[in-house]
């Protein structure tokens, strides 16, 4: 079987570069989210060992639950879903009614590591992707009747005449007035060759002038480049959800107000909250939900790894129907 891929074909191979790396991920509010772990795991162990009262661990409880009920809530309202969150209120809430109360606190410090290292992972790989691709510079040398000045991109306008030298990055998708000059641009087209830019050429941002200097009138800038979209493109890739992703996540909706229901008629027929506890703990699909999107992203970070920029998951998926594979020159 032959299979064309639709979404391959406007993907460029990347130049390569140093991924970013975990510690410029940790933004003040991720820092926040780490105290809020480790405080809460902290005063579970610190009651377990018999040193802080029962309110103190409730207050902890309260405030690691905190983010799980308001995503879980939001959810709830705004798409009619019984998410993860939800599931792992209930059962951290049952637990301590229950009398449970360490093993509620431990079950939710779990689960607020898991997501804490999912999201975390995802947005390193949405790092790297961008890394990997590049950046276009975030300044110009403009051109113009009072002489040559440094001008930052955003206020760049349509017709302004930017000057690239040998070896610098083209900041903006213009056309070339003046000057001629080799320019690589296989971060756009996937072209390993130079090409040669002369008066009346097409530039884009992001490509490297090799040699000679160019004078190029700006058509566009920042977010409305070329590159910028294929930038936007790939770091949006996971909302394109595959089919094995959709079909996790239709799973994980009904399969938690299943659980429910069962650990409800288990609790009518035992009375055994302990057994309740223990089941909301393998039965929880907190992993199915967090497991499959990190997948994709880590996939589609890895591709870029290797040259190459995915539009989606379901990209990724239809790879499997494919017997054989059809490449252009590039």
């Amino acid at each position: 079987m032959m299979s064309e891929i639709s979404g391959a074909e406007s993907v460029a191979p990347a130049p390569m570069a140093v991924p970013q790396g975990w510690r410029s991920l940790m933004t003040r509010e991720r820092w926040f989210e780490v105290a809020r772990i480790v405080f809460t795991g902290l005063m579970a162990l610190l009651y377990w060992r018999q040193l802080i009262p029962i309110q103190a661990l409730w207050v902890a409880v309260a405030i690691g639950l905190y983010p799980l009920v308001k995503t879980g809530v939001v959810d709830l309202v705004n798409e009619r879903k019984i998410g993860t969150e939800i599931f792992v209120t209930i059962a951290t809430v049952v637990a301590l009614i229950g009398g449970e109360t360490v093993a509620g606190a431990v079950l939710m410090v779990i689960i607020l590591i898991a997501e804490f290292i999912a999201d975390l992972n995802m947005d390193r790989a949405r790092a790297s992707i961008k890394d990997l691709i590049g950046s276009v510079p975030q300044v110009a040398l403009v051109r113009d009747a009072r002489g040559e000045r440094i001008v930052p991109i955003e206020k760049l306008r349509a017709g302004d005449v930017v000057l690239v030298r040998a070896g610098e990055k083209i900041p903006v998708d213009g056309t070339v007035v003046g000057g001629a000059a080799s320019v690589n641009e296989a971060s756009i087209t996937g072209e390993s060759i130079p090409k040669d830019k002369s008066d009346g050429a097409d530039v884009f941002a992001g490509t490297i002038v090799e040699s000679g200097a160019l004078d190029i009138e700006t058509e566009k800038v920042g977010a409305d480049t070329t590159f910028a979209r294929i930038i936007s493109l790939v770091e949006n890739a996971e909302a394109e959800q595959a089919p094995v992703q959709k079909l996790a996540d239709k799973v994980a909706s009904w399969l938690i107000p299943v659980v429910l229901i069962f650990l409800v008629a288990v609790y009518l027929y035992t009375r055994d909250i302990r057994m309740i506890v223990t089941l909301l703990i393998f039965t929880s699909p907190a992993e199915l939900g967090l497991a499959t999107p990190l997948v994709i992203i880590a996939a589609i970070a890895r591709a870029a790894r290797s040259g190459i920029l995915v539009k989606g998951g379901i990209y990724l998926e239809s790879l499997a129907k494919v017997d054989v594979l059809v490449f252009d020159k590039t």
